[in-house]
């Protein structure tokens, strides 16, 4: 069985393939789309809708940054529900029977088959894209990926207070410059270093794999701020400044 059929959507967008600069921005949670075989997963479309099924407004804010600086773009076509691309195959995160209090009937009693038929389709060929265009490269590149995040979970936690949010796990070179970056030029923004979640463990795949041993950043916008066009071109226009800020100054050694 082909888990995509021709009237599917495709399991990876690359957008500005040629872009000039030397950046690649990555959007791990870009869409909400389930293949139709999979019919939807069981799910209403309410749920789709929610962040369990995708990071809301990170994918008007992702193209505002790569037309911006004339950079391309890699984007995950389907929803994180179907196949986390941010989650190691074969971990509890990769393929979620529950998600923020939401059960995936879709994704009950899956066997090995049916999880690396997933992985072939969708997975696999959004590493490879971000692997091939990094490997091409002819000069080093920056790996941003852009996430959101919700302002509170249903299940557990109370509410998360920062607009944004800087991750990193072993190397913070780039990280630091650009949380003192960001903060000198908006001081009305509650700025979170490693929140709302840490990029110290096991639980990311996309940066900790197609980073090491490059400069990268990983982003965590609060969806209430993004989720409407005019929020995510503000916070584009942000982080933005600040990017552009780092870029002449240049990367840490």
């Amino acid at each position: 069985m082909t888990l995509l059929t021709p009237d599917d959507p495709p399991a990876v967008r690359i957008e500005n393939p040629n872009g000039a600069a030397p950046i690649l921005f990555v959007s791990d949670h870009d869409a909400n789309a389930v293949p139709a075989a999979l019919g939807r997963l069981g799910l209403p479309d309410e749920e789709l809708a929610r962040h369990i099924g995708y990071d809301i407004g990170i994918a008007h804010l992702a193209r505002r940054l790569a037309e911006r600086f004339d950079a391309p773009l890699t984007a995950t076509g389907y929803s994180r529900l179907v196949v986390d691309c941010n989650r190691p195959p074969f971990t509890a995160g990769s393929i979620p029977v529950v998600s923020d209090g939401t059960e995936v009937p879709g994704n009950r009693g899956l066997d090995d088959d049916a999880r690396r038929e997933r992985y072939a389709a969708l997975f696999e060929p959004y590493h490879a894209a971000i692997a091939g265009h990094l490997a091409g490269a002819a000069a080093p590149v920056l790996l941003v990926a852009l996430h959101s995040f919700t302002p509170r979970l249903r299940t557990g936690g109370g509410d998360r207070p920062w607009h944004i949010g800087f991750l990193w796990g072993d190397d913070e070179r780039a990280s630091a410059a650009m949380i003192g970056l960001f903060a000198s030029r908006n001081p009305d923004a509650v700025v979170g270093a490693n929140q709302p979640y840490s990029g110290i463990g096991p639980e990311g795949y996309t940066v900790p794999v197609h980073g090491n041993g490059r400069h990268s950043l990983t982003l965590e916008f609060r969806q209430d701020l993004i989720a409407d066009p005019t929020g995510g071109d503000d916070w584009a226009r942000r982080f933005g400044d600040a990017l552009e800020a780092l870029l002449e100054r240049g990367l840490p050694e």
